[in-house]
C-alpha cells in the first residue's frame, strides 16, 4: 500500500524514474552498473510495525512503515534539491508521514551524489469517523 502512494507522489519529480528497492541495472563487461538516467528516485521499506486494537492488529493496513527514500543525481546540489522537493510533496500525503533521519553520501562506484531520508507513515492516524 505505502509503496504505491510513494511511487504515485514522487514519480512526477523525476520523469518516473521513481524504484522500488533498486535503481535499474545493465552489465558492463561482466560488472553491472547503473543504467538509471539522473536524477532519480529509489524507496525502500525498512520496516512495519503492526499496531494494536481491539481487533487485533489486522490486515497490514495500519502499520507504521518505515521508508528511507534515496535520491540520487550527478552533483550534491541537485541531490539535495531533489531531496527537499520530496520532503516537501510528503508534507501533504495520505496517509500521513513524519520526516526522520536522513544522511548525504557520495557513492564512489556509480559516481553519483545522494541525499536520504526516512519516513514514518502513520496509516493508523487517519480518521475514519468519529464515535457516536
Amino acid at each position: 500500500m505505502i509503496e504505491g502512494v510513494i511511487f504515485t507522489v514522487l514519480r512526477g519529480l523525476v520523469a518516473d524514474r521513481c524504484y522500488p528497492s533498486i535503481f535499474p541495472q545493465r552489465e558492463v563487461n561482466g560488472e553491472y552498473v547503473l543504467a538509471a538516467t539522473l536524477p532519480a528516485i529509489r524507496y525502500t521499506v525498512v520496516s512495519a510495525t503492526p499496531v494494536p486494537d481491539i481487533c487485533g492488529t489486522d490486515d497490514g493496513t495500519t502499520d507504521e512503515t518505515r521508508v528511507q527514500i534515496d535520491c540520487v543525481a550527478q552533483t550534491h546540489g541537485a541531490a539535495l534539491a531533489l531531496r527537499d522537493l520530496v520532503v516537501v510533496t510528503l508534507q501533504s500525503v495520505d496517509p500521513p508521514c513524519t520526516r526522520d533521519q536522513g544522511f548525504v553520501t557520495f557513492d564512489t562506484e556509480t559516481r553519483t551524489h545522494r541525499a536520504t531520508v526516512d519516513f514514518l507513515f502513520h496509516p493508523s492516524s487517519e480518521v475514519v469517523g468519529s464515535p457516536p
